[in-house]
């Protein structure tokens, strides 16, 4: 028979893309819903068509739909024909989708999500492949999943509901966390510029100079001509110069001071004190009947355990995880083997460190409710 996994996104153009990424991965054409709010009507009319993915979804003509509390809305697919044959049924689109095997809580979320524009795409799929196509709607950005009975075999029933354990009901509750980054960047604190001008600065220096001067002085002598006298006694001139010491300036340019400019370069720890935020979910188990026809017995696996000299008190939650654990569709057919790590992650999330205590007595829970 198979199922039908409808899935929540953003807004048409979205479930567009969404429509054609399924189409190319290999589900039919025929099996896509597409169920999106057109409040303007633009989305029918003559010669409008669906078109995502490089065209591989084009043919898919919209049916118009009036949802209450919703307003114009239309749909493509299987999905299409179930609601236009419900349309004024009671309940509305809630109870649509509750017909169809939503549990009720699932059904008025995605109600209130097609209420504030968002759009929902349906696959069917066998059985085989529902995993894989819920894995494929999240890897394309839904952002909530939900699995029935096929819809296709609801077509032309009217508003028969598919029985309840034939369908499989999930809520996805994101876990949203926040991570402090911290980076570095570069800000100018200041520096120095260097300039240099020539200036002129007025010097005085003292120094001594020294002159000569040629003096003739004329004495009148009488006596008679040595032989010296006679010697110079001659025609000829004498030249005595007279000289004088001037100042030479010159100017030597000498370096007297060198100014070295670098940067030096330093290194500091600084602590950046923030807040983060995250989102913490608490899992608790929901009270229920022990012996009765409704439920388990836990008291019973808990005395027909090696631990009926210890409280039942004390066991009562990881009976209660294993029964649950059980009743899981996930797990169905599986071994305790393949159940233990998830389960074991699951309760060491919220009773950390107590797994090897409990493990025993959500196994005997577990094997008792499952019948292995």
């Amino acid at each position: 028979m198979g199922r039908t996994i409808f899935a929540l996104f953003d807004d048409f153009p979205t479930a567009q893309r969404v429509a054609g990424a399924l189409e190319i991965e290999g589900y039919e054409r025929e099996g896509i819903s597409v169920l999106v709010p057109d409040p303007r009507g633009e989305l029918v009319g003559p010669g409008r068509e669906a078109e995502a993915a490089g065209g591989r979804t084009r043919g898919l003509t919209f049916a118009p739909l009036s949802i209450p509390g919703v307003g114009p809305a239309v749909a493509t697919g299987p999905l299409a024909k179930v609601l236009t044959d419900a349309n004024g049924s009671p309940g509305g689109l809630t109870g649509s989708l509750t017909r169809l095997g939503f549990a009720d809580p699932d059904a008025r979320h995605f109600y209130e999500c097609v209420r504030r524009g968002e759009s929902i795409v349906a696959v069917e799929a066998p059985d085989d492949r529902v995993r894989k196509a819920e894995e494929a709607m999240r890897r394309l950005g839904a952002r909530a999943i939900d699995v029935t009975a096929s819809i296709r075999g609801s077509e032309g029933r009217g508003s028969a509901r598919p029985a309840q354990d034939s369908a499989r009901d999930r809520v996805t509750v994101p876990v949203v966390e926040e991570q402090l980054e911290v980076g570095k960047r570069q800000v100018n604190r200041g520096g120095v510029r260097i300039n240099t001008q020539v200036v002129e600065e007025p010097i005085q220096e003292n120094v001594r100079l020294r002159e000569e001067r040629v003096s003739v002085e004329r004495r009148p002598v009488s006596r008679d001509a040595t032989d010296d006298d006679l010697a110079e006694f001659k025609e000829g001139s004498i030249e005595i110069h007279e000289t004088v010491e001037e100042p030479v300036i010159s100017k030597r340019r000498r370096v007297v001071e060198e100014i070295v400019i670098g940067r030096e370069t330093r290194e500091r720890t600084e602590t950046i004190s923030d807040t983060v935020r995250k989102t913490q979910v608490r899992v608790e188990p929901l009270a229920g009947s022990n012996g009765g026809g409704d439920g388990p017995d836990l008291r019973g696996i808990h005395e027909s355990s090696a631990r009926r000299g210890e409280r039942f008190e004390q066991y009562e939650p990881a009976y209660r995880y294993g029964s649950a654990l059980a009743g899981d569709e996930r797990y169905r057919n599986a071994e305790w083997s393949d159940v233990e790590p998830r389960a074991r992650q699951s309760w060491e999330e919220q009773n950390s460190g107590t797994w090897e205590q409990f493990k025993d007595a959500v196994r005997s829970a577990w094997e008792k409710v499952s019948g292995r």
